[in-house]
């Protein structure tokens, strides 16, 4: 047994933690990867870099604003099993912000003349939507207020702990808590006023949430084929978006419990029920992916079928689909039925680092086609995966530096820990007589 085990405040020992000089090295390497995989794309295939960019931008700003959402939905709903996960799930929701940043960076370079409709006149109905400006502000705008409302989220979640280790920590306290801990009440008083802060401000990120990332989908990835549309798509991305966040939430705990000193929290049986959620919207995105397909292929209408056929009738293609629907599918299916193996800490990092590859060739597969249809699949791949590279450093550094700051538990969540109430019904080792 650990020797944390029964010591909900033995992780505060090790504040502040020194994040490892390899892991900083790892992420600063991969940050200038990505800065020269984008440089060297806007100077010879600038059309290619603006595509990997979106389907970078599409999958990472979808992990971690997913992430962050299965924090808010513990929130809401109550959830007991899970709150170990929150302080990660709330490193993820830090870095939607820098992304909305980057989006903006993607504005500003002239981002948007990868898209057919800055270039040709749109019917009248979709012209009215379809225009910079009006694109540029509802994202800014939108994105804008759902990073907001999370650090709101966040800065009382974070307040309630630092306040509550402090009394712990004592001259060991880092000097900056008291920007979240100044005019601090009490530990009891302060517990109940941030926790109804989160709960209050949870039911306006769940909206803002589906409405943003369903806007997002249409804007940033379905106008890329402006003549094509599916009713169920926006769902269908801001659906995944959840999943790849519970699956960086898995790969980021299996990863960093060691260092953090929190294994005694994140046991098997959290795994297991992560697993059972992961394993749920596997079912989920194959469900809904192939209603699309079918709703398209039972319509035959002409401005439909082009962008199904094209990704998956015309190479290369083709080839990708078979494997994005493996990694997707299959593999999840097949693995994550076993009860096992969602509790074994190498079997589930594999199975998780497998379905995230399979999304992000997911994003690269929907986007990239609309963006160059030729047979050429090596150099759009190379530059995608080279800013995602990037990416990765990228996040790897601001959620590493934020977890070595700050209480890496949800000590004062007051569904921390096990519920007073429950009942553990043990067989009686007896034979009846």
């Amino acid at each position: 047994m650990s020797p944390h085990a029964h010591d909900p405040l033995a992780p505060l020992s090790g504040l502040p933690r020194e994040v490892p000089g390899s892991v900083k090295a790892a992420a600063g390497v991969a940050m200038l990867i990505g800065l020269a995989t984008a440089g060297f794309g806007l100077a010879t295939h600038r059309d290619l870099a603006f595509g990997s960019f979106i389907s970078n931008f599409m999958f990472w700003a979808g992990m971690a604003q997913g992430a962050f959402m299965l924090a808010v939905a513990m929130t809401l709903v109550k959830a007991r099993w899970g709150t170990a996960l929150k302080r990660f799930a709330e490193a993820f929701g830090l870095m939607f912000p820098i992304m909305l940043v980057l989006l903006l960076v993607f504005f500003l370079v002239g981002g948007l003349d990868v898209y057919p409709w800055m270039h040709e006149e749109m019917p009248p109905h979709k012209a009215v939507y379809l225009t910079p400006s009006f694109l540029v502000m509802r994202m800014l705008v939108g994105l804008g207020l759902l990073s907001v409302l999370s650090l709101v989220y966040i800065r009382a979640s974070l307040r309630a702990d630092m306040g509550t280790a402090a009394d712990h920590l004592g001259d060991r306290t880092p000097a900056w808590w008291s920007r979240f801990t100044f005019g601090w009440k009490g530990a009891d008083a302060e517990r109940e006023a941030n926790y109804l802060r989160r709960l209050n401000v949870a039911p306006a990120i769940v909206i803002v949430y589906a409405i943003m990332f369903s806007v997002m989908a249409v804007d940033l990835e379905m106008s890329l084929s402006p003549h094509w549309y599916a009713n169920m798509f926006p769902g269908w991305y801001f659906a995944s978006a959840f999943w790849s966040g519970l699956v960086g939430l898995a790969i980021l705990t299996l990863v960093s419990r060691k260092w953090l000193g929190v294994e005694h929290a994140l046991t098997p049986s959290v795994y297991h029920d992560l697993g059972k959620l992961t394993f749920g919207f596997t079912m989920f995105w194959g469900y809904t992916g192939f209603a699309q397909y079918l709703a398209i292929w039972y319509g035959n209408m002409t401005e439909e079928i082009g962008f199904v056929l094209l990704r998956t009738q015309v190479e290369p293609w083709r080839s990708l689909y078979f494997v994005v629907v493996s990694l997707c599918f299959l593999v999840p299916f097949t693995t994550l039925l076993s009860r096992g193996l969602k509790k074994i800490p190498s079997a589930f990092l594999a199975i998780t680092i497998l379905i995230a590859v399979g999304i992000f060739l997911e994003r690269f597969w929907v986007v990239m086609p609309s963006v160059q249809m030729e047979a050429d699949i090596v150099t759009p791949l190379a530059l995608t995966v080279g800013m995602g590279i990037g990416f990765l450093g990228l996040f790897t550094f601001v959620i590493a530096t934020f977890l070595s700051k700050v209480p890496p538990l949800p000590l004062a969540d007051p569904f921390y820990g096990p519920d007073p109430e429950d009942v553990h019904v043990h067989p009686s080792t007896e034979h009846a007589h």
